[in-house]
Formats: C-alpha cells, structure tokens, sequence
C-alpha cells in the first residue's frame, strides 16, 4: 500500500494542526508562488506601492492561523478591493496617491477595528439581508473596473486615475493612440499565455502556477527588449525603511474635512470586505476535501484584526482569496498553518529575490490582473443570472452599471433599490381588477402595502412542536409567509434557536406571495444541511408557486390565476427522454437542486449543483439514477462543469456489502479521497496504466473489481468510479454530456453491481 494514509479525524488548527505540517508546509510554497505576483498586482491596481501587497500577504499568513475561523481557506490582499482602495487613495489625497495613501491606511486601520466590533455581535449573519444578485453585480462591476484601469499598463501608456469610471473609460482611445510597440508586445503574449494557461488541458503546462510563469515570461521579454526601468516594478532599496508606510493619524485627526470621505471609504470597505469574506468562506468550504465548516464570525474578526495590524505596517485590506485557497487545497493544504508557512516563503522572497521582482514588467502584472477581472466578469456570468430569471437580469445589469457611473457604495444601494422596486412591481395588483370593479383603489392600495411591508417583516406565521405518533423524535412545524432577501435573518435566527437534531417541516401557506431567488438559494442549502446531518426535513407548499425560469433557484410568485403552459422541450430532453424510453425508465426533464444522498465524495464538491434530464428505473437488479449533472468551483464560480452521471444500487442487498472505494483515471480528484488509502495495482494489470484506485479495505475491494470491474474499465479508460454505501457512481470526466449512443456504457455498470457476490473473506 502505497500514497495517502487513512485518516481517522478531521484535521484541526492550532497546535493539533502542526502534525500535518510536511502537507502544509507544500501547499503553502505553491501559494506562496501564486500570491507573490497576485500582491504585487493588487498593490499596484491599488494605486499602492507594489512592496504593500506582498506586506499584507505576510501580515496575513502571520495572523490568520492563530486567529482561525476558517481551515484551507488562505487570506491576503484581494483584487476585489482594488478598486475601492484606489477611490479612496485619490479622493483622500487630492488625486495625489502619494498624499493619499497614508490617510487611507488610517481608514484600513478603522475598517479593522470596526469588523471586530461587529464579529462580537455576530454580525456575519447579516449578509443575509443582500439579495445574492446585487452581490454578483457588483462583483463583476469589479472585474470591469480592473479590465478597464489597466488596459493602459498593457499598452505602455502612463496616465493618472481618473476620479469615476466614467472619465476612466472616457480615456481609452487615448490611450490606444499612445501605445509603445514593445510594451504591447509583452503585455499581449502575457495576457493571452495568462487565458492559455489557465484553459490548457496539457497537465505538464499547468504544473507551474499561470501567474509565476507570465511574471517569469514577463522578465524575460523584459530583458530582451531592455525595458526602461519606469516600464518595471518599483521595489524600494530597503524593505524595512522603505517599504513601510505608517497611517497618517495626525493628519486626519487635525483635518476634520476628511473625516466624512473617511467615514464612506470605512463604509465601502466594510461592506465589500466583509461580502467577499463571507461568500469566499463558504464557496472554499463546499470544496474543502475534509467538509469541515467555517465560522463567519470568527473569520470576520480575524479579517478585523488583520485589517488592523496590515495597515499599521503599511498594508492593504486583507480577505480570504478564492484562487488562492484552491492552490492550496490542490497542493494538499490541510490546515490554517498553510497560511503561516506561505508568509514565510514570502519573506524569504522580498529580501532574497528583491531585484528579480524589480525585473517584473508592469504589463505583465497587468495581464494576470485583466485575467482575474475577467473571471469576475465573463460571459457567462450573464448568461447564468439570465438562467436564473429575467428578473435577476434586470437587478445584476442595474448594480453593474450603478457601479460603473457612480461608486461602489451607492452601486450597490442602487442594486437594492431596484431590487425592492421590482418585488413593488410584481405585487402590485393589476390595473385591470381595479378598472373592473374587482378591486376598489382603496383596497388595491391595502393589499399593495400589505404585500410590501411583508417583505420586511418574518416570515414565520407559526412555529409549532410535533407531537405525534408519526415522528419518534423531536420535530417541528413551521408557517410561513412571503421570504425574501429582506426578511431572511429572523428566519434563520429561529432555525439557529431550534435543536440541531430537531426535524423540521416548513409549511408555506396561502399568506405567501413570492420567494426571491436569495430565499431559494437559503432554502437550498439548508435542506442539503439536514441532509447531510440526517436531520429530518420537509417542505411543504413549494409546488403552489409558479418559478419564474426552470432553474431550480429562480425566484416565484404564487398566482391562482396563472396557466402555466408546458415547456417544449429541448433537443437534448428529447433525446434523453428517447433513451428512457427504449430502456423503460421513468423520465424527468426538470432541472432541480442536487442532493447527495449517498454521501459521494465526487458530488461532495463545488456549489450550484444541480440534475436534469433525470432517468430513473430498474435495470438488471439495480436501481438506477441516470442523470446530466452540472457545478461551480471555487475560484471558477460562474463557470459550469457538466458531466453525464449514473448512480445504482442493488434492489435486493441481501448480505452482500460493496466496498468504498474510488478508481480515478490519473489523479483526478487525488486531494479529494482523503479518507481512503491508495491501493498497490500491480495486481491489476489492465488498469495500472489509466487508473489510480483507492479504498478502505484494500483487500476486500481488490477481490470486487477483479469480478469483472477490472475488464470492464481496462476496455474503457477514462471512467471514473465511485462506490460508497453501497451504491456506485459512475462517469466519464474527459467528457461533457454523454452522447445518447454512449449511454449503454454506463448501464453497464448495472450487470456488475446487479451480480455482485460477497467477496470471499471480506469483513
């Protein structure tokens, strides 16, 4: 037995954490590798001296695993922030970022201090309050704002920040006029090796973060063309003397002009970081091999302590990053203590490799940067809140553009204006019941106010305990009315109140209007939680409101009147639904939220999860699940991954026990499968050329996949198999949807589990 060993616990911070440190101690040097030209890049979207951005990525890995909150989760400056920082610099200073930087260190110093306060009183929960759509609106207003400020560093052109967006791509064409040959030359191989990199499917390519190999392209095209040192990073002689910046306290305390501008900048910040903080927390979460569980509040008020500390020492704003943390959870991270040893490595770094970073061209660091804004902005996060709703496009397109002509503090306030003013819209009472008499003004405006204010007030009607013979334990029913972003936090105060083992029945009734796609998304995972935990849980009511688009997180309204006309389907539910037919299974074209009720380690992964074209039916002695299956990944949220699945278990088990194993083609999915060891196949020739295996019983589950799963796969390389209490999944990851024609080949896998035999001497 070779590889991972078999882990009996989760692995915890603190000094429990330290015997993990040769995973950690990896993980942290390839993080360090990444967050190295990331800070510098960031310092100087900042309008910060680049040194800044590598001191916030140490204060950081200094703080953060002593503070804790979070597991794999690796905290730093982050390119979300940039373009606040960078408001904030020119309006404190004048248009002078020199000026400027040391007043806005005060307001990082505030911002901090502020962050604690409300982790004490567990504010983190708040979030809640903020329809998902603003957030994702303004989250790609950022990426815009990055594209657009450094489009000039790509083309050689030095000019200063404008003081709106709108002034900023007002200068564009000037900037294009401007263009010096040899810088566009290293800015465009940069950028376009920066989306190659990250695209390419060669693993050889991808071994060396994309960002380290640009900033070392970068350096060489640099030197080839003798760039002039005003086209390179700026590093100061003396990191210590120079490269420390101390908050101007004096300056605002004596200046009380300042002090209102410092108040929003300490505003904007707050909200930004702590949106960001909290949404990057729970997306590494659900990717986090080991499934262990952040504390918002907790991570809140390390981000506050370190937001303190990092502009003491001349820092940026500090946040958990989601590129980051999946570097270290791909190199095998396992604790905070990760964090720790990638602040030293840039330690190490800034003083041994000070003069080989001055040698980093800023068109390069401009291409990393321009790449990163684009994952925030890309297509298809348009094309994905539209298949949500057109409802959500309205809202997202709305927050971007209040971004773009204004700030990011009244963008987002706009964002929710039109947010509330839609929900106004749609619960208006039509013209038409007043117009016929159905409805008098009066009582089309009671109703009207009577819709709004509910959504404000909870939407908890009636909590009632069961007490009947029908559940053996504690259980609770719970009425409600209209949820939404709005009143979502006494919602959840009330589930947080009730026992964690208690059974929940959430009944929707006839008082309830609409259920914005924020409320779909809590209820979502909520429902996955108890799943999880085997908490019981039902909802009830959910099938009397009309979703607006078949994504089944859209927002949807409850209309007694409203014909809902059966959708056409698709060329591929067509073709779905053919191949049930010729195998007589029961078919479903709806695409619903997933559940993981076999605890697969695959389907542990990723958020948005969500099954269409759902086949379902016996087949050779099994039951069968047959489905087209898609997720997000952090840091890639928007982008969808999509496979073609098949779950099967045997109709009659008997005493028969298949064994947890995972049989991955290569090192797919290798980080992930944390509990099981990995298995010596020279046993099992056909296979030791495609595939790695892991198991728990390596012995009982040799003698399994020797019965016939062996011949099966070596025929067939690429499939990735899974078995886990006592059900199998299968699919192909090289693969997207599965062909019709291909589908036969995973029915196969129904004849081996159908036919499965106690091993001779398994437990």
């Amino acid at each position: 037995m070779s590889g991972l060993p078999e882990v009996s616990e989760k692995p915890q911070n603190g000094i429990k954490g330290l015997k993990y440190w040769r995973y950690d101690l990896l993980a942290g040097l390839q993080v360090a590798l990444v967050s190295l030209p990331l800070s510098l890049g960031i310092a100087i979207a900042s309008g910060a001296p680049p040194v800044t951005g590598v001191i916030s990525a140490i204060i950081a890995g200094l703080i953060f695993p002593f503070l804790g909150g979070a597991y794999v989760t690796i905290s730093g400056p982050a390119a979300g922030l940039a373009p606040a920082l960078l408001a904030g610099m020119v309006m404190l200073g004048g248009g002078d970022l020199a000026a400027g930087y040391p007043v806005l260190l005060v307001a990082i110093c505030l911002t901090g201090l502020l962050q604690v306060v409300l982790a004490l009183f567990k504010a983190g929960r708040f979030a809640l309050f903020l329809p998902v759509t603003v957030v994702e609106g303004m989250l790609a207003a950022i990426g815009i704002m990055i594209i657009v400020k450094q489009i000039p560093a790509l083309l050689g052109d030095f000019v200063p920040p404008a003081k709106s967006m709108l002034v900023t791509i007002s200068n564009l064409p000037g900037s294009f006029f401007r263009f010096d040959p040899a810088i566009t030359l290293i800015g465009g191989v940069c950028l376009f090796l920066m989306f190659y990199l990250n695209r390419t499917h060669h693993a050889w390519l991808r071994r060396i973060p994309a960002p380290l190999s640009v900033a070392g392209i970068g350096i060489g095209l640099g030197y080839l063309l003798q760039l002039d040192p005003r086209y390179l990073i700026t590093m100061p002689g003396n990191i210590i003397e120079g490269g420390i910046t101390l908050p101007a306290f004096d300056t605002v305390w004596n200046n009380p002009d300042l002090w209102w501008t410092i108040l929003l900048v300490v505003i904007t910040l707050t909200l930004i970081d702590g949106i960001e903080s909290l949404a990057t927390i729970a997306a590494v979460d659900k990717i986090d091999p080991y499934q262990r569980k952040s504390d918002p509040n907790v991570t809140l008020r390390a981000m506050g302590v370190s937001n303190t500390l990092s502009s003491i020492f001349g820092g940026l704003t500090i946040i958990p990053g989601g590129v980051k943390s999946r570097v270290n959870i791909d190199a095998g991270g396992r604790t905070l203590w990760a964090n720790f040893y990638n602040a030293m490595f840039l330690i190490a770094f800034l003083f041994l490799a000070k003069d080989l970073i001055s040698r980093i061209p800023l068109a390069a660091i401009g291409a990393i940067l321009v790449y990163v804004g684009w994952r925030l902005c890309e297509i298809q996060v348009f094309r994905k809140t539209f298949r949500i709703g057109r409802d959500q496009i309205i809202i997202f397109v709305t927050t971007v553009t209040a971004v773009l002509a204004t700030d990011l503090l009244f963008g987002i306030l706009i964002g929710v204006v039109a947010k509330i003013a839609l929900h106004v819209y749609l619960l208006t009472p039509s013209l038409r019941a007043v117009l016929t008499g159905r409805l008098t003004f009066i009582q089309s405006w009671r109703l009207l106010w009577e819709n709004f204010s509910g959504l404000f007030r909870s939407p908890v009607i009636k909590v009632k305990e069961i007490t009947d013979g029908e559940h053996t334990q504690q259980h609770y029913r719970i009425s409600l009315g209209s949820i939404v972003c709005f009143n979502l936090l006494p919602f959840d105060k009330l589930l947080q109140s009730l026992p964690p083992t208690a059974g929940i029945t959430l009944a929707i009734t006839e008082s309830g209007h609409i259920i914005d796609h924020t409320a779909m998304e809590y209820l979502h995972q909520f429902q996955e939680a108890c799943l999880q935990t085997g908490r019981p849980f039902e909802m009830l009511g959910l099938e009397n409101f009309y979703p607006f688009t078949s994504h089944p997180l859209s927002a949807r309204m409850r209309d007694a009147k409203l014909v809902k006309d059966k959708a056409q389907m698709s060329t591929r539910e067509q073709q779905m639904a053919e191949v049930a037919s010729h195998y007589g299974f029961q078919f479903t074209p709806d695409t619903v939220g997933m559940f993981n009720s076999h605890d697969f380690i695959y389907l542990r992964r990723g958020n948005n999860r969500q099954e269409s074209c759902v086949m379902t039916g016996s087949y050779q002695g099994c039951r069968i699940k047959l489905f087209d299956y898609s997720h997000t990944a952090a840091p890639d949220y928007y982008a969808e991954h999509r496979h073609t699945l098949i779950q099967l278990y045997r109709l009659e088990t008997g005493d028969v026990q298949l064994p947890n194993l995972a049989i991955t083609p290569g090192e797919y999915l290798e980080r992930y499968l944390v509990e099981y060891q990995e298995v010596d196949m020279a046993g099992c020739p056909g296979l030791a050329p495609h595939y790695r295996f892991y198991a728990q019983d390596p012995a009982q589950a040799l003698a399994f996949i020797r019965t016939g799963l062996e011949q099966l796969l070596s025929q067939h390389p690429g499939i990735y198999v899974e078995i886990r209490n006592n059900a199998l999944l299968a699919f192909r990851p090289d693969e997207a949807l599965e062909p019709p024609e291909a589908i036969a080949l995973l029915l196969e896998f129904a004849g081996l589990v159908g036919s499965a035999r106690r091993a001779p001497g398994a437990q």
